[in-house]
Order: C-alpha cells, then structure tokens, then sequence
C-alpha cells in the first residue's frame, strides 16, 4: 500500500498523464510541489512497487496498476468528500478528509459509499438531518471534550 505522500505522486501522475503529457520526473516535481530529489526517491519506489515505470533521463509511465490504484484513490476522496458535505462538516474539513482517507479500512468505506448512496436515492433524509443539527440536542451520546482539551 503507498503512503499518503506517495498517493499524492501517484495521482498527480495519473492527472498528467490523463492530459497526454510526456511525464518527466521535473514535471512532476513541479506539479507536487516538492524538490527533485525527493520526487526522484518517490518515483523509485513506486516504480519498485509497480505503480509505475521509471527509468533515469526517460519519460514514466503508468502501468495497469498505478493507473487502476490512482482510479481507486480519486473516487475514495470523492467519496469521503461528498460524505463530509453530507454530515455538514466544514471545520478542519480537508484534515478530517485526509484523515478518513488514510485510516479508514476499505470495508468501512464500503459502508460510507452504502450510506451516501442511500442518501442520493432518498434525499429528504438530508432536509431532516439539517433540521437536527441547527437544533441543540437534548440527549447526547458524546459528552463535550474538557475545556483544558480544546485547542
């Protein structure tokens, strides 16, 4: 499994190559934003790992693998994004996403795709939800965080 660094490369690789660029290991360091030597170091392990081909001074290429895992990787933020637009989190949303998409298990987010899926087939479960969140809740099964906790 790729780290979420190297997920960065790998779907930054996909975008370009979807834009048929010629992939050069520059470009991709642009397109990161990360210092050439670490994108090379990136690069070398996921060509050790199949994601892709990458040889020195030659164009990468994706192979079935990088290109299927980068797939998978783009439709699990849309996922876990649509999921935290449902639930009508805006505070820390992209570190909440980016938490969820590293530690949550592919089964758990199988349950998620279940729940907005049944979310977009029944949609006034969404009117409903937004009437108990502006409303204070008399029963709680989470009690607040300490005051000496909060950041």
């Amino acid at each position: 499994m790729l780290s979420s660094s190297l997920e960065k490369y790998l779907v930054g690789i996909y975008k370009m190559a979807a834009a048929d660029k010629e992939l050069k290991s520059t470009d991709v360091a642009k397109q990161i934003n990360q210092p050439l030597q670490k994108t090379i170091q990136a690069l070398q392990r996921m060509h050790y790992q199949k994601y892709i081909v990458y040889s020195p001074y030659q164009p990468l290429k994706l192979t079935e693998q990088g290109r299927e895992m980068a797939e998978y990787l783009i439709a699990r933020e849309s996922l876990v994004e649509e999921f935290l637009t449902l639930l009508q989190i805006e505070e820390n949303k992209e570190l909440e996403k980016e938490a969820m998409q590293q530690y949550l298990s592919y089964e758990s987010l199988e349950v998620i795709e279940k729940f907005v899926l049944f979310h977009r087939e029944y949609p006034e479960i969404s009117n409903r939800y937004k009437l108990i969140v502006k409303k204070k809740l008399k029963t709680r099964l989470l009690p607040p965080i300490p005051d000496y906790e909060r950041l």
